[in-house]
């Protein structure tokens, strides 16, 4: 049986990636901070095959925990992230720097201790479209998931041929992340109007973008960064 961490597990698209793996007949370490209900469901659902660990991947320690706790794992799926309003003229530096430690250091100490532990495997990476192309207000947030893309693009070379390491980019996808925005019915008219499937994602559309580069059969691919945004980053058409 395959193992699995993932991280943000209690909620949105890291929990439909622990659901897809153990549909799959994975196990799954289910890393969360909060949330403790959605992961203990999971645990009456699946038993056994389900391992929660509570830890705070703001922080190196946390980081290190998940992956010591973890054991031995064929599998890293980092999906745990914050997003958060932040106009350039009114970003501090504690709102910069803390984003940075969830979004983008946490990737790093992970993979780091992935690395150290893994015999061979994958890597995914949960990125942003706004990592892509960036996002007017949110300069903070796109700047934290564009630097998943170099950390892949690094790690795919360093620890080929055992581990493939890759990038998943969701655009909008309806998770408790999202819904402030998305609730707005003026709002997500307007971000439906700028993808061309007419539709925002759900989480289960991501994670099986995940299970797809995680699958044994997929061997020949890593160092990509796989878009899950109904085509909002294709060009606007014009005339």
């Amino acid at each position: 049986m395959r193992r699995v961490v993932v991280t943000g597990a209690s909620s949105g698209i890291g929990l439909a990636c622990v659901r897809a793996f153990l549909g799959n007949g994975d196990a799954v370490v289910a890393q969360y901070r909060r949330g403790a209900a959605a992961v203990e469901q999971l645990v009456e659902e699946f038993g056994a095959r389900v391992q929660p660990v509570a830890a705070d991947l703001s922080t190196e320690a946390g980081c290190v925990a998940v992956c010591r706790e973890a054991g031995d794992f064929q599998v890293l799926v980092h999906s745990a992230g914050v997003w958060n309003a932040a106009p350039i003229r009114e970003l501090g530096a504690g709102q910069l720097e803390a984003i940075f430690r969830v979004n983008t250091f946490s990737a790093y100490y992970l993979c780091r201790e992935a690395a150290r532990r893994m015999r061979g495997g994958a890597i995914v990476l949960i990125g942003s479209t706004a990592g892509e192309r960036g996002e007017p207000g949110h300069s903070h947030y796109a700047g934290s998931k564009a630097a998943l893309w170099g950390l892949v693009q690094s790690l795919a070379q360093e620890l080929a041929p055992a581990i493939r390491v890759n990038l998943v980019s969701p655009g909008w996808v309806r998770t408790p992340m999202a819904a402030p925005a998305l609730e707005d019915p003026e709002r997500l008219a307007r971000i439906v109007a700028g993808i061309p499937l007419r539709r925002v994602a759900e989480p289960e559309d991501v994670a099986a973008a995940v299970l797809f580069l995680v699958d044994e059969r997929q061997c020949h691919i890593t160092g990509i960064d796989l878009p899950v945004s109904g085509g909002a980053l294709l060009p606007l058409p014009r005339g």
